[in-house]
């Protein structure tokens, strides 16, 4: 498997152009730079609450700050939830301590009652606006994954894990592992349309090509960044906000599939980005403690980390600077310098106790 992982990149970087030629890619990127000069000119309401949610943050709430407001809440959960056809089809979930909350899972369509789940979950924006969230596919259920994909007519998939991290498989093979490969997924036949050249740094999209009965086609973007490590965060946030624009930009309406392994850390970190964002637009004082309520009331466990969370408000100040440069200030580049030296000191511990690990089990 290590092998297909390895051969996987290559395909990637070896069907790179140089250039961003496609036109998809062009409209989708024309109408990002539209909806950003729309949101630059919107309601001076909007631009203020973003302007006072990050002077707020940078001057009175430092990183070490974040980190504790989220230990002393960790343990959010919903008040009431049920969780019956999870614990039916166990043979269906990657893990069995991540549950999946019956009100908010995705129903396949056009299945019967016995044979309509997998472990996904609705997550409902602010302005309604839908995203689905889910777990690294199984091999044995690659089929509904894409019977979901096409069905719900998601045209984005955001991919936030590898295949395999260290020795440990996260995400089974559901695309074509050569470019001149095939899949069969089910009834659904996938196939390499294109390869676009990397829109950020870490960042791969490819458009694929999905049929199925009566030669029936459906295009799919696949947006992946293969090195978020898993239970922490990247160290600039440029590539995960680039990834979010363009996704939003490329699903032109439609729902948005995101997945990592489990679905609830690095995947409910992207999706936040779209939900508080949305909620500072409306009030400067918005709670992200209130966001992961709302979250995890709809993704069990939603956020796992301290180290997310805080990533998440760097996520938020950069999308809002890229929004507004007037916030890029002095103060403001501190608070990221803050930031990435944190996360250096963070990543080195969580290496060093892999690596133990790791001789530990040889």
């Amino acid at each position: 498997m290590l092998e297909f992982v390895i051969r996987r990149k290559f395909w990637i970087k070896d069907f790179i152009p140089n250039a961003y030629h496609d036109d998809v890619v062009d409209d989708a990127l024309g109408q990002q730079k539209k909806n950003e000069v729309e949101m630059k000119s919107g309601s001076s309401t909007s631009a203020d609450n973003r302007l006072t949610w990050t002077q707020s943050l940078i001057t009175k709430r430092p990183i070490r700050a974040l980190a504790k407001e989220f230990a002393a809440h960790k343990k959010i959960k919903p008040i009431d939830f049920t969780t019956e056809a999870y614990e039916k089809n166990d043979a269906k979930n990657r893990y069995n301590d991540i549950v999946c909350i019956d009100a908010t899972r995705v129903v396949l369509k056009d299945r019967s009652p016995e044979n309509d789940y997998i472990h996904a979950s609705w997550m409902t924006m602010p302005t309604d606006r839908s995203i689905f969230v889910t777990q690294g596919p199984l091999q044995e259920y690659v089929g509904d994954f894409w019977h979901m994909i096409v069905t719900e007519k998601s045209k984005v998939i955001v991919m936030l894990c590898n295949f395999n991290e260290g020795k440990h498989e996260k995400c089974c093979f559901y695309l074509p592992k050569e470019k001149s490969d095939i899949g069969s997924y089910g009834c659904y036949i996938v196939s390499v349309k294109s390869s676009k050249p990397d829109p950020f740094e870490g960042i791969k999209h490819t458009e694929f090509d999905v049929r199925w009965s009566d030669n029936k086609t459906f295009m799919v973007h696949h947006i992946a960044y293969f090195d978020w490590p898993d239970h922490t965060a990247p160290l600039d946030p440029k590539p995960t906000v680039g990834a979010f624009k363009l996704a939003r930009t490329l699903a032109h309406g439609n729902p948005i599939t995101v997945h990592c392994s489990a679905g609830i850390g690095r995947s409910a970190t992207f999706i936040a980005i779209d939900y508080a964002a949305q909620k500072i637009r409306d009030n400067a004082e918005a709670s992200m403690i209130d966001v992961i309520k709302d979250l995890r009331s709809q993704r069990y466990q939603a956020i796992q980390s301290a180290i997310q969370y805080v990533f998440l408000h760097v996520c938020l100040l950069e999308y809002f600077a890229e929004e507004n440069a007037k916030i890029r200030d002095s103060k403001f580049n501190d608070y990221m310098e803050s930031y990435a030296s944190m996360i250096k000191r963070y990543n080195k511990k969580v290496e060093a106790k892999q690596r133990e690990q790791s001789k530990a089990g040889d």
